[in-house]
């Protein structure tokens, strides 16, 4: 097992030093020392995302640094910023309404989702998950709104929504880090709202980070297509460990954007704020932006064990609270 899963695997362990709670009889936030092994992890996701080999250094490529200027650009200008998320315009508008309707009885929530197909797949899969399911499993939509309430209508309304914002579009980074990278979302969403509820926050709030998080991946791969519509990337893709370290402050500012711009709550509203001001999620002080990146690292560790690219320790993960256990084993 290489030692970045050594270290990572720390970061939920019970950890006998003194580390500062969120809120009282919540968990404390993972500390800033484990935050090293971001760098290696957020390598290796971008090599499984792109379908190149295991990470490894490369040489850098001679116009690395005009890749990097050219996304800069990109980042900084509103218009050509927007038009790497064009569907957020009909999206977003859509999830807003959607949250601020909450005062609805079980029958209008059943109502409401029965016209929407996949709203009702969604609906009657999260009422069957470990994170809702009673001794019995649902199958008519009416008993699948009454378990999940209208905090999980919601949840389900918001990854029927976001969907759309990840799909694929023309671009080789953008086709081959689709399907992979919804994938990661979802599980990051779903460990979020595992270490919400343990950590005083609001679970949709991070389920819903957690869902949002990879708007900064989606846009940055995005961008960087655009890039190579002018120049040649290197054979493969092969990126230098420079180069990938470089991409991931960019994307976390895009998502810091993205996310600020689009005022969904107050609560991720301030995440993201924080996010912008810290320049990155690593030093960011709020607690649900420090969440999100706890999340990343499970996730992240749950979707390249699941694509055999690097081994889990299970003492470690024996050493993780019950919920988010749970909640990784059930993303296998």
């Amino acid at each position: 097992m290489t030692s970045w899963v050594r270290r990572f695997s720390n970061l939920l362990s019970k950890d006998p030093s003194p580390r500062p709670a969120t809120a009282a009889g919540s968990s404390p936030l993972p500390d800033r020392r484990a935050a090293a092994p971001l760098l290696d992890l957020d390598g290796e996701l971008f090599s499984w995302l792109l379908g190149e080999l295991p990470a490894s250094e490369h040489p850098p490529h001679p116009d690395e640094p005009l890749w990097l200027a050219e996304l800069d650009a990109m980042i900084a200008a509103d218009k050509g910023r927007g038009e790497l998320l064009p569907r957020a315009a009909g999206v977003i508008p859509q999830l807003l309404n959607s949250l601020r309707d909450e005062a609805q009885s079980d029958s209008e929530l059943a109502q409401r989702v029965a016209r929407d197909p996949n709203l009702v797949a969604e609906v009657t899969r999260l009422a069957n998950s470990i994170a809702f399911r009673g001794t019995e499993p649902v199958t008519e939509l009416a008993g699948a709104v009454r378990r999940v309430g209208t905090t999980g209508v919601r949840q389900a309304v918001a990854k029927v929504v976001l969907k759309p914002m990840f799909s694929a579009q023309a671009g080789v980074l953008s086709l081959r880090a689709t399907g992979p990278l919804w994938a990661h979302s979802q599980a990051q969403a779903d460990l979020c709202r595992a270490l919400g509820r343990e950590r005083g926050v609001d679970p949709f709030e991070a389920y819903l980070g957690g869902l949002l998080f990879d708007v900064g991946w989606t846009a940055g791969l995005r961008a960087l297509d655009r890039v190579f519509d002018s120049h040649t990337p290197p054979a493969g893709h092969a990126f230098s460990n420079g180069f990938r370290q470089a991409f991931q402050v960019r994307r976390e500012r895009l998502f810091a954007q993205f996310v600020t711009g689009w005022r969904l709550s107050p609560t991720l509203h301030a995440a993201a704020r924080s996010v912008k001001a810290a320049q990155g999620f690593a030093a960011a002080e709020d607690p649900l932006a420090q969440l999100l990146l706890a999340g990343n690292r499970v996730a992240a560790l749950r979707v390249l064990v699941s694509a055999g690219r690097v081994q889990e320790n299970p003492d470690q993960v024996a050493q993780w609270s019950p919920g988010v256990q749970a909640a990784y084993t059930a993303l296998a």
